[in-house]
């Protein structure tokens, strides 16, 4: 059956798997964005710098019902970037008027960096400007302030619609129309599908040798499978690519990352199915070797150049991670995996620390403090400072004032 492996009008009968790989270009920057995101669910970001209309959205809005599955909130424009840097999330719901940034600056800033997000705007202004400015951004809907509840659920409701719809264009999605859709599921498919979940969480846990077991019992099942058509084969192929391809990314592998589009090539190159295999396992050995958990590593390393650095006020995860040549994603879990804490929050114990010794050890305004450890706003340090000490900066400075 093998011998109609490799046919001569194949490259145009599959160009399927191109379409795959095209489509795999455009995701990956997207898979594993966020610290601990969970593996099903949107993320949303309230941004408001009053903490009543906060409260009140993140507890009397239907959350579960819209498959939400976090909420993260931010009292100011500066604060929503640098939240939204950590966390990516799927949809925006930002006052208009913040300190620090406005919600449109905060916005325009986070659609650089997470294109995908969906912007929902909150205001009791009726301003031209700001409304002409939501509608260059692209926002998703403009609600003015005081806040109609059932308003902004419907607003919600159609933004999941949408996300939805375009859920439904997956990289399995897609594997399903390219393969086997004409024909109807191919004997022993659901158990493969079995398999295949499993496969996936080993992978994702670096199981290495129960993964490599389990790939090595499903390629002699399938090849030992009577009757097994060689594209359902390579379909199986391409699965598994997606599952070390996504991995991959979150662990920063790029030794596997690097040749995505040779391992989709391979599904129409290799001539045999020990061939495909034997890229598969290769895939496998290089994932492994990179994905090697170094926790300790990573902390020293964080913490060189949170020191060095952390009176630049514009310093973000994202570029402690670009340094290192992490994905914000992978560094962020496996910094707080070892230390218990997130990087900004070392970040600001840094900064807070070093502002402990200026305000005891000299006679520094408050502002030059706040510039001296990293804040370029002296309100915001002030109001920082106080939340996580519980004295604002004067009442620490009389306290701990050295003679």
């Amino acid at each position: 059956m093998w011998s109609f492996w490799f046919s001569g009008d194949f490259a145009l009968k599959h160009i399927d798997i191109f379409r795959c790989f095209v489509y795999y270009c455009h995701i990956k920057q997207a898979v594993g964005e966020s610290e601990g995101a969970a593996a099903m669910g949107l993320t949303v970001l309230i941004a408001d710098d009053e903490t009543m209309p906060r409260t009140v959205l993140r507890d009397h809005l239907p959350w579960e019902e819209l498959g939400v599955a976090r909420i993260v909130e931010a009292s100011d424009g500066d604060e929503t970037v640098e939240q939204a840097r950590i966390y990516r999330p799927d949809i925006l719901i930002s006052d208009v008027k913040m300190p620090r940034r406005t919600g449109l600056e905060a916005a325009e800033a986070i659609r650089a960096f997470c294109p995908g997000c969906q912007v929902v705007f909150l205001s009791g202004y009726s301003d031209k400007e700001y409304l002409k400015g939501a509608i260059r951004l692209k926002a998703v809907s403009y609600v003015e302030k005081p806040i109609d509840l059932e308003e902004l659920t419907q607003v919600l409701r159609e933004i999941v619609e949408e996300r939805r719809r375009l859920d439904r264009f997956t990289p399995r999605a897609l594997l399903a129309e390219s393969f086997g859709e004409e024909g109807g599921k191919p004997d022993g498919a659901s158990e493969d599908s079995g398999r295949l979940a499993a496969l996936g969480s080993l992978i994702r846990h670096r199981e290495k040798e129960k993964a490599e077991t389990a790939l090595g019992r499903l390629y002699r099942e399938l090849v030992h499978r009577p009757g097994l058509d060689p594209e359902y084969l390579r379909h199986i192929y391409c699965q598994i690519v997606f599952l070390f391809l996504n991995a991959a990314e979150t662990y920063n592998v790029t030794a596997v990352t690097r040749r995505a589009d040779f391992l989709l090539y391979s599904a129409v190159k290799q001539e045999t199915p020990e061939q495909l295999w034997g890229v598969l396992l290769q895939t496998a050995r290089d994932y492994f070797a990179g994905a090697e958990p170094q926790e300790t590593d990573i902390v020293s390393r964080v913490e060189q150049i949170l020191t060095r650095q952390y009176t630049d006020c514009g310093l973000a995860v994202q570029d402690v991670a670009c340094e290192l040549g992490y994905t914000n994603a992978y560094l962020c879990a496996s910094y707080k995996k070892s230390c218990g804490k997130t990087v900004n929050q070392r970040l600001t114990e840094l900064r807070l620390n070093h502002a402990k010794k200026l305000l005891s050890q000299s006679e520094r305004k408050l502002y030059e403090v706040a510039r001296a450890v990293g804040y370029s706003d002296g309100k915001y340090f002030a109001k920082l400072f106080t939340r996580e000490t519980g004295l604002t900066p004067k009442e620490y400075r009389e306290k701990h004032r050295e003679s």
